[in-house]
């Protein structure tokens, strides 16, 4: 931003910005937007729409996204760029403090890797694959989230890493990474589901994470589509993921091919035509329409994506979803929908999301300042 854009958002007096930045600039904190070191002025424009950037020296922000069978850290500059990512493999039954000592390690790590001396980090966000207050970082998942009893996320990585900590649950951060990575005009309301041996769902209205009051938005898969249905470990009946997690999902293919077939060679059999496979993931896909019926009328989405590792069966398991949803949803809720299978993203564009995610909960150039700038200078 330019410094009058600075003065307004801290609420101070363009002089006190004017000196503060100069200070700054004489430090390395900021710098010219140009890439080649100069200013970018154009013809009688005023010093005060000098447009700056944070450099480097000024700090880095960093990432941590645990996904049931790995966990990927980064670190970016100020302005969400990605500098270095790292992904590690994890057994799906790691613990949470296990998982969280080797994400602090790898992001030493990659701090270590950078030219000394080290910038400081201003921040970390954190996207786990638990149910958390994402204010206090207690995981407050019950059974499915018993692998991370006992750790507090937020405590354990601000005191190991001595920042501050945005949490984000991994079902919502992926709705913002898809949004993220989407192309042409931005849809106004997307829904991300997420089909995995959890079934979860995350909102991104208007360019914001839609969390809930406390981060506990998006439970999809436990949203009961049969009152007369299976009793679901979270003691309900007929939760949605009682006919439609990959876990229902294999053990279905199991009983009816005979063998012992891990996910992927159960969406391999779909894939390749086999019928017993493919009306398993069809019954599973209009079951996960039926719930989205419910989400639909309560938040009118524009674009729903179909993610988690069953997405990877497409249409199997997408075209009835959408039949179910279209079959039942109100005419203004069906018209115009669209329900596409999500992108396959990189680790750059994950962690990316994370940093850009951050950047909406802390405030960066305030921070910054208030670790560097001179005395006089209050941050509003």
């Amino acid at each position: 931003m330019h410094r009058a854009e600075l003065a307004r958002h801290l609420q101070t007096s363009r002089a006190t910005i004017t000196n503060t930045v100069t200070s700054l600039l004489e430090q390395g904190m900021v710098e010219p937007a140009g890439t080649d070191g100069t200013l970018e002025l154009s013809e009688g424009k005023a010093p005060l729409k000098e447009k700056l950037v944070l450099a480097r020296r000024a700090g880095i922000i960093g990432a941590v996204i645990h996904q049931d069978d790995s966990t990927i850290v980064g670190i970016g500059e100020l302005d969400g760029r990605v500098i270095a990512t790292r992904y590690m493999e994890c057994s799906p039954d790691s613990r949470g403090r296990e998982r969280v000592d080797t994400a602090v390690v790898a992001l030493h790590e990659l701090l270590d890797e950078l030219p000394a001396p080290p910038p400081r980090l201003h921040g970390l966000h954190v996207a786990p694959n638990t149910l958390m207050n994402r204010h206090t970082g207690e995981v407050l998942g019950g059974g499915a989230s018993s692998k991370w009893h006992g750790v507090n996320l937020r405590r354990e990585y601000e005191e190991a890493l001595g920042t501050a900590v945005v949490l984000e649950n991994i079902a919502r951060h992926s709705a913002y990474a898809q949004y993220r990575a989407l192309t042409g005009p931005a849809p106004r309301n997307v829904l991300h589901v997420s089909l995995s041996f959890g079934i979860a769902l995350g909102q991104v209205l208007d360019g914001r994470i839609i969390s809930g009051a406390h981060g506990g938005a998006g439970e999809l898969g436990h949203v009961s589509i049969d009152g007369n249905g299976p009793i679901c470990p979270c003691s309900n009946r007929g939760c949605l993921v009682r006919y439609a997690s990959a876990e229902e999902i294999l053990g279905e293919c199991r009983i009816v091919t005979g063998t012992d077939l891990t996910l992927d060679e159960a969406i391999d059999l779909a894939l390749g035509g086999d019928d017993r496979v493919v009306s398993i993931f069809s019954r599973a896909g209009a079951a996960v329409g039926m719930a989205l019926n419910a989400a639909c009328n309560l938040l009118d989405p524009d674009l729903i994506l179909i993610g988690g590792r069953l997405a990877r069966a497409g249409d199997i398991i997408i075209d009835p979803l959408r039949d179910a949803l279209f079959r039942s949803a109100l005419p203004l809720f069906g018209h115009g929908l669209r329900i596409e299978q999500a992108a396959q993203l990189t680790d750059q564009d994950l962690v990316g999301a994370s940093l850009r995610a951050m950047r909406l909960d802390l405030d960066l150039a305030a921070a910054v300042l208030a670790a560097h700038e001179p005395a006089a200078v209050t941050v509003a």
